[in-house]
Protein backbone atom coordinates (compact mmCIF):
# COMPACT_ATOMS: atom_id res chain seq x y z
CA UNK A 1 0.00 0.00 0.00
CA UNK A 2 1.46 3.64 -0.99
CA UNK A 3 2.34 6.28 1.86
CA UNK A 4 -0.62 8.62 1.72
CA UNK A 5 -1.64 9.94 5.25
CA UNK A 6 -4.58 12.21 6.66
CA UNK A 7 -3.53 14.20 9.46
CA UNK A 8 -4.77 16.59 12.07
CA UNK A 9 -7.48 14.19 13.24
CA UNK A 10 -9.36 15.25 16.04
CA UNK A 11 -12.70 12.72 15.95
CA UNK A 12 -12.55 8.87 15.80
CA UNK A 13 -15.71 8.92 14.00
CA UNK A 14 -13.99 10.74 11.08
CA UNK A 15 -11.42 8.38 11.89
CA UNK A 16 -12.98 5.32 10.70
CA UNK A 17 -14.95 6.93 8.11
CA UNK A 18 -11.35 7.93 6.44
CA UNK A 19 -9.54 4.74 7.24
CA UNK A 20 -12.04 3.29 5.00
CA UNK A 21 -11.39 5.26 1.99
CA UNK A 22 -8.12 3.47 1.52
CA UNK A 23 -5.65 6.14 3.72
CA UNK A 24 -2.36 3.80 4.95
CA UNK A 25 -1.77 6.11 7.70
CA UNK A 26 -3.75 8.84 9.97
CA UNK A 27 -1.83 11.34 11.94
CA UNK A 28 -3.01 13.19 15.26
CA UNK A 29 -1.51 16.20 16.71
CA UNK A 30 -0.11 16.04 20.12
CA UNK A 31 1.23 19.65 20.52
CA UNK A 32 -1.22 21.79 22.62
CA UNK A 33 -0.17 25.08 20.80
CA UNK A 34 -2.13 23.69 17.84
CA UNK A 35 -5.84 23.64 17.09
CA UNK A 36 -5.83 20.42 16.49
CA UNK A 37 -4.52 18.98 19.47
CA UNK A 38 -6.12 16.52 21.04
CA UNK A 39 -4.97 14.72 24.68
CA UNK A 40 -4.20 10.72 25.37
CA UNK A 41 -7.08 9.22 25.99
CA UNK A 42 -8.73 10.88 22.34
CA UNK A 43 -5.79 9.47 20.51
CA UNK A 44 -6.54 5.54 22.14
CA UNK A 45 -10.77 6.67 21.08
CA UNK A 46 -8.73 7.32 17.55
CA UNK A 47 -6.64 4.08 17.59
CA UNK A 48 -9.32 1.57 18.65
CA UNK A 49 -11.60 3.30 15.81
CA UNK A 50 -8.85 2.16 13.05
CA UNK A 51 -8.14 -1.50 11.06
CA UNK A 52 -4.73 -3.05 11.66
CA UNK A 53 -3.52 -1.97 7.84
CA UNK A 54 -4.05 1.85 8.72
CA UNK A 55 -1.14 3.33 11.08
CA UNK A 56 -1.56 6.23 13.90
CA UNK A 57 0.87 8.64 13.36
CA UNK A 58 1.31 10.46 17.11
CA UNK A 59 2.91 14.19 15.83
CA UNK A 60 4.70 15.99 18.55
CA UNK A 61 7.09 19.44 18.43
CA UNK A 62 9.89 19.56 20.55
CA UNK A 63 8.83 17.14 23.37
CA UNK A 64 9.95 15.00 26.39
CA UNK A 65 11.17 11.66 26.34
CA UNK A 66 8.63 10.31 28.55
CA UNK A 67 5.86 12.06 26.55
CA UNK A 68 6.98 10.06 23.13
CA UNK A 69 7.51 7.05 25.30
CA UNK A 70 3.89 7.52 26.70
CA UNK A 71 2.32 8.08 22.87
CA UNK A 72 4.34 5.18 21.53
CA UNK A 73 2.30 2.44 24.34
CA UNK A 74 -0.79 3.82 21.57
CA UNK A 75 0.56 5.54 18.18
CA UNK A 76 2.43 3.51 16.04
CA UNK A 77 5.04 5.95 14.64
CA UNK A 78 5.87 9.26 16.12
CA UNK A 79 6.28 12.26 13.80
CA UNK A 80 8.65 14.41 15.14
CA UNK A 81 7.64 18.11 13.90
CA UNK A 82 10.14 20.53 15.85
CA UNK A 83 14.02 21.25 16.15
CA UNK A 84 14.23 17.77 17.28
CA UNK A 85 18.06 16.37 17.36
CA UNK A 86 18.96 13.15 15.69
CA UNK A 87 20.45 12.40 19.00
CA UNK A 88 17.02 12.95 21.18
CA UNK A 89 15.53 10.63 18.01
CA UNK A 90 17.88 8.14 18.26
CA UNK A 91 16.32 7.46 21.58
CA UNK A 92 13.56 5.75 19.85
CA UNK A 93 13.26 2.77 17.17
CA UNK A 94 13.71 3.93 14.19
CA UNK A 95 10.81 2.42 12.07
CA UNK A 96 8.52 4.08 14.54
CA UNK A 97 9.87 7.64 13.86
CA UNK A 98 9.34 10.17 10.69
CA UNK A 99 11.22 13.43 11.02
CA UNK A 100 9.73 16.42 9.56
CA UNK A 101 11.66 19.06 8.46
CA UNK A 102 10.19 22.92 7.16
CA UNK A 103 12.20 24.00 4.23
CA UNK A 104 13.12 27.29 4.58
CA UNK A 105 15.85 27.94 2.32
CA UNK A 106 19.09 26.04 1.80
CA UNK A 107 20.70 26.08 4.74
CA UNK A 108 17.55 23.83 5.60
CA UNK A 109 18.59 21.02 3.39
CA UNK A 110 21.89 20.70 6.23
CA UNK A 111 19.32 19.92 8.46
CA UNK A 112 18.15 17.08 6.52
CA UNK A 113 21.63 15.47 6.02
CA UNK A 114 22.47 13.40 9.22
CA UNK A 115 18.69 12.25 9.18
CA UNK A 116 19.19 10.74 5.78
CA UNK A 117 22.66 9.49 6.29
CA UNK A 118 21.13 7.90 9.30
CA UNK A 119 18.74 5.74 7.21
CA UNK A 120 15.62 8.01 8.64
CA UNK A 121 12.16 8.09 7.09
CA UNK A 122 11.82 11.98 6.32
CA UNK A 123 9.27 14.46 5.92
CA UNK A 124 8.96 17.85 3.83
CA UNK A 125 7.08 20.67 4.57
CA UNK A 126 6.38 24.39 4.09
CA UNK A 127 7.94 27.28 6.18
CA UNK A 128 5.89 29.55 8.00
CA UNK A 129 7.27 31.49 11.51
CA UNK A 130 4.13 31.44 13.23
CA UNK A 131 3.56 27.67 12.78
CA UNK A 132 5.25 24.55 12.86
CA UNK A 133 2.63 22.24 10.50
CA UNK A 134 -0.70 22.64 9.23
CA UNK A 135 0.11 26.21 7.05
CA UNK A 136 -1.90 25.00 3.48
CA UNK A 137 1.25 26.37 2.09
CA UNK A 138 3.28 24.24 -0.74
CA UNK A 139 7.09 23.99 -1.15
CA UNK A 140 9.72 25.56 -2.97
CA UNK A 141 9.64 23.48 -6.09
CA UNK A 142 13.32 23.81 -6.18
CA UNK A 143 14.05 22.65 -2.15
CA UNK A 144 12.21 19.73 -3.15
CA UNK A 145 14.13 18.78 -6.49
CA UNK A 146 17.33 18.99 -3.89
CA UNK A 147 15.41 16.59 -1.14
CA UNK A 148 15.05 14.13 -4.11
CA UNK A 149 19.04 14.67 -4.86
CA UNK A 150 19.47 13.59 -1.68
CA UNK A 151 16.89 10.22 -0.54
CA UNK A 152 14.15 9.01 -2.29
CA UNK A 153 12.36 7.97 1.05
CA UNK A 154 10.70 11.43 1.64
CA UNK A 155 7.20 12.00 2.35
CA UNK A 156 5.88 15.27 0.42
CA UNK A 157 3.94 17.79 2.69
CA UNK A 158 2.41 21.29 2.57
CA UNK A 159 -0.81 22.94 0.57
CA UNK A 160 -2.14 19.45 -0.68
CA UNK A 161 -5.34 18.33 -1.90
CA UNK A 162 -7.31 16.86 -4.06
CA UNK A 163 -6.45 19.15 -7.18
CA UNK A 164 -2.85 18.92 -6.85
CA UNK A 165 -1.43 15.29 -5.30
CA UNK A 166 -2.05 13.77 -8.56
CA UNK A 167 0.27 16.10 -10.48
CA UNK A 168 2.80 16.63 -7.48
CA UNK A 169 3.73 12.95 -7.52
CA UNK A 170 4.36 12.62 -10.76
CA UNK A 171 6.33 15.23 -11.09
CA UNK A 172 8.24 14.17 -7.71
CA UNK A 173 7.45 10.72 -7.11
CA UNK A 174 7.82 10.88 -3.54
CA UNK A 175 7.77 7.84 -0.93
CA UNK A 176 4.33 9.23 0.13
CA UNK A 177 2.07 12.23 0.80
CA UNK A 178 0.33 13.62 4.05
CA UNK A 179 -2.35 16.15 3.84
CA UNK A 180 -4.39 18.16 6.60
CA UNK A 181 -5.37 21.68 6.18
CA UNK A 182 -6.72 21.68 2.53
CA UNK A 183 -8.98 18.94 3.27
CA UNK A 184 -11.07 20.43 6.41
CA UNK A 185 -13.66 22.44 6.67
CA UNK A 186 -12.22 23.88 10.20
CA UNK A 187 -9.13 22.94 12.32
CA UNK A 188 -9.73 19.55 13.17
CA UNK A 189 -12.47 18.43 10.78
CA UNK A 190 -12.51 17.02 7.63
CA UNK A 191 -14.14 17.10 4.38
CA UNK A 192 -14.58 14.03 3.40
CA UNK A 193 -15.47 14.48 0.09
CA UNK A 194 -12.59 16.85 -0.43
CA UNK A 195 -10.36 13.72 1.84
CA UNK A 196 -12.06 10.88 -0.81
CA UNK A 197 -10.71 12.83 -4.15
CA UNK A 198 -6.90 13.29 -2.34
CA UNK A 199 -6.89 9.68 -1.48
CA UNK A 200 -7.98 8.69 -4.78
CA UNK A 201 -5.54 11.09 -6.62
CA UNK A 202 -3.49 9.98 -5.15
CA UNK A 203 -3.75 6.61 -5.26
CA UNK A 204 -3.79 6.69 -9.17
CA UNK A 205 -0.31 8.71 -9.16
CA UNK A 206 1.12 5.97 -7.19
CA UNK A 207 -0.04 3.14 -9.27
CA UNK A 208 1.28 5.33 -12.45
CA UNK A 209 4.42 5.80 -11.26
CA UNK A 210 5.14 1.60 -10.08
CA UNK A 211 3.86 0.93 -13.87
CA UNK A 212 6.44 3.47 -15.24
Amino acid sequence: MAFIKVCGITDENQAKKISSLGVSHIGVIYFPKSPRHINLEQIKKIKNSLPENVKLVAVVVNPKKEDVEKLLETADIIQFHGDESLEFVKHFPKEKVIKAFRLKDENSLKQIKPFVDEGYLILIDAYSEKEYGGTGKQINKELVEKVKGMTDKFILSGGLSGKNVYDLIKLYKPYGVDASSKLEIKAGIKNLDKVKNYIQNAQKAFEEINIE
